[in-house]
Order: C-alpha cells, then structure tokens, then sequence
C-alpha cells in the first residue's frame, strides 16, 4: 500500500481514521495513567471512611445536650457518694449510724490507708471493724453496707461466735476488712 492509496483511504472513511485515532490515544493515555489507579482508589477509600465517620457523628449529636446534662449529673450523684479519706470523723461516723440503725454493737473500727492506681483521680479508702449482734442483725448490717450511701467492696468477712456470756443468746462477731470508694 502507497502513500497515495493510505492517504485516498482516508478521505473515503474520516470518521474511521478520526474514531480510530482517538482509541489510540486513549489506549495510550489508560496505559500511562494505569499506576494511578491504585492510589485514587485509596484516596477514595479513605474519604468514603471520613465521610462515613462525619454522618456517624453528626447522628449521634442529634441527642448531645440531653446526654451532656445527664452525664453531668451522674457526675455530681457519684462526687457525693464518694467518701473523703482526710475527713476520719466523718468516715467514723458512717459506721456509728449504721450500728445505731442495726442495733448491732461495733466493737472496732479503724480506718486504713488510701490506695490511689494509676492516674486515676479516685481511690479506695480501706477500712476494718468487728461487729457483733445476732446473725440476721449482722446480715442485714451488711446488706445496708453494700448498699449504703458509700460504694463498697467487702475484701473479707469472718463470722464467728461469741465467747462473752453477754452474748450467749445467739450472739456472733463479723470482722470485716472493705474498701470505700473515694478521694484522697
């Protein structure tokens, strides 16, 4: 084929030589670009993951006034049922109105050292007393305990018997080693 038979070709089918030509471009230009598509795909991947975590919290900022008000106030219902380690009468004075409201009799109560973990702004306030009474008494002492005003943690708790003739009717003795929740 001549110069003159390709170039009679030519204008007998333009829109051939034209479609064909700009396939070859095209092909030629995919092929050059083919090693970008693997980074936009990551690119699209990453803004899809943000645009999903933007619809994520704008649908959970539809309630956050509501939320930040009632965190608030567990916040405050927490702060004052913590019990203050420096304040010893105070802390005292929790377990002689628990005697007084279970008619039991507290026999020793002493209160132990404050244990902080970590960076953490709350500590345990740990404390060990005997008590003694009737058993349903001393049960229900520690029901009001562990339900009590203060969060606690029984770490131990001995049930005997008493040995004074006081207390012969029934009489048992608890002795007790708990943590309180609190702050230095």
């Amino acid at each position: 084929m001549t110069s003159a038979d390709l170039s009679a070709n030519i204008k007998k089918h333009p829109i051939g030589v034209g479609c064909g030509l700009v396939a070859v471009a095209c092909g030629v230009l995919l092929y050059l670009h083919s090693g970008d598509i693997a980074l936009s795909q990551a690119e699209n991947e990453a803004r899809t993951a943000e645009a999903n975590k933007m619809i994520t919290n704008v649908r959970n900022s539809a309630n956050l006034a509501e939320q930040v008000t009632e965190m608030q106030a567990l916040s405050k219902e927490l702060e004052s049922r913590l019990m203050r380690a420096g304040q010893l009468a105070v802390n005292l004075q929790y377990f002689y109105k628990l005697e007084a409201e279970n008619e039991i009799k507290l026999v020793d109560v002493r209160q132990g050292g404050v244990n902080r973990s970590g960076k953490m702004q709350y500590a345990t306030v740990s404390f060990s007393l005997t008590v003694t009474g009737s058993f349903p008494q001393l049960v229900n002492f520690l029901n009001r305990l562990q339900a009590g005003r203060h969060f606690c943690r029984v770490n131990s708790a001995t049930f005997n018997k008493s040995d004074g003739d006081a207390d012969a009717a029934g009489g048992m003795t608890l002795a007790l080693n708990l943590d309180i929740l609190g702050q230095p």
